[in-house]
């Protein structure tokens, strides 16, 4: 098909100038050197597509890297502590004051208790928990 098109782009060049003097100025072609030049170029243009008729070259496609799948390790079940958080219902409490009193040798050291409310609360509790075996990816 390029050389379809070369050949006739050719021709129309060549053409050209011989259309042009034939109506010319005055009858006697000024367009001489012009139609040359003209012929000149749709040569150069017609060998170069005649001559590089060729099959194209391609170039091999690029390696294609494949990375080496991930090492498959089993890793065995164990036991781990853990932090829970547990709930530590309200309670009261007796809250008592102390009374040091050196002269008097039965006192247990405590008088008067008050009773106190203690609000409910969360707490975090040590919890030991048991992890399955299973397998990891490495790498």
């Amino acid at each position: 098909m390029k050389k379809l098109i070369a050949i006739m782009l050719t021709a129309g060049l060549l053409a050209a100038p011989m259309a042009a003097s034939a109506g010319g100025r005055g009858g006697h072609g000024g367009h001489g050197a012009g139609g040359f030049f003209a012929g000149l170029l749709g040569g150069a243009i017609l060998g170069t597509v005649l001559s590089h008729s060729y099959e194209p070259v391609y170039a091999p496609a690029p390696r294609v890297y494949y990375a080496p799948p991930p090492e498959q390790v089993w890793v065995p079940g164990r036991y781990e502590t853990r932090l829970e958080r547990q709930w530590v219902p309200g309670h009261w409490e007796v809250e008592r004051t102390s009374r040091y009193a050196e002269d008097d040798e039965d006192d247990d050291g405590y008088s008067r208790g008050r009773r106190v409310w203690v609000p409910g609360r969360y707490e975090d509790v040590p919890a030991r928990v048991w992890l399955p075996g299973h397998w990891e990816e490495r790498g």
